[in-house]
């Protein structure tokens, strides 16, 4: 009877840290969406061309900046995956952007223009991506 006693125990006091954590983390992620939201999107909007498209058209740009005036979706990213630097690699001057730096991720109506843009909140900069 005491082991059953125990383990429930047990049980609660790790469902209660799991929910303190992801109370925490929403949270956060809610006050730093809200305070960067603006930024984040006037940045993307006068972010440069999207990677991979370096002679994008003028057209393109404008399409993309109307996009992401009102944007779908806005997320917090912790890293950011577009960077090609690996776990072990930790003295490599790209390491924090890669897992450690926050970031807004904008993300534009699919039907128009599925573009994704990810804001820096550290470096104060945007990458535009095309999906």
């Amino acid at each position: 009877m005491t082991r059953i006693a125990v383990i429930a125990l047990a049980l609660l006091a790790g469902a209660k840290v799991w929910t303190q954590d992801q109370i925490y983390r929403s949270a956060t992620e809610d006050a730093l969406i809200a305070a960067y939201r603006a930024k984040a999107i006037e940045t993307c909007r006068n972010s440069g061309p999207p990677k991979g498209l370096a002679n994008s058209s003028e057209a393109m740009r404008r399409k993309l900046a109307s996009a992401f005036a009102t944007p779908a979706d806005a997320h917090l990213e912790i890293g950011n995956p577009d960077i090609d630097v690996s776990i072990w690699q930790v003295d490599h001057t790209a390491w924090p952007m890669r897992y450690k730096y926050p970031y807004i991720v904008l993300e534009t109506d699919k039907t128009s223009t599925p573009a994704r843009c990810s804001y820096d909140i550290r470096l104060d900069r945007a990458s535009i991506t095309l999906l």
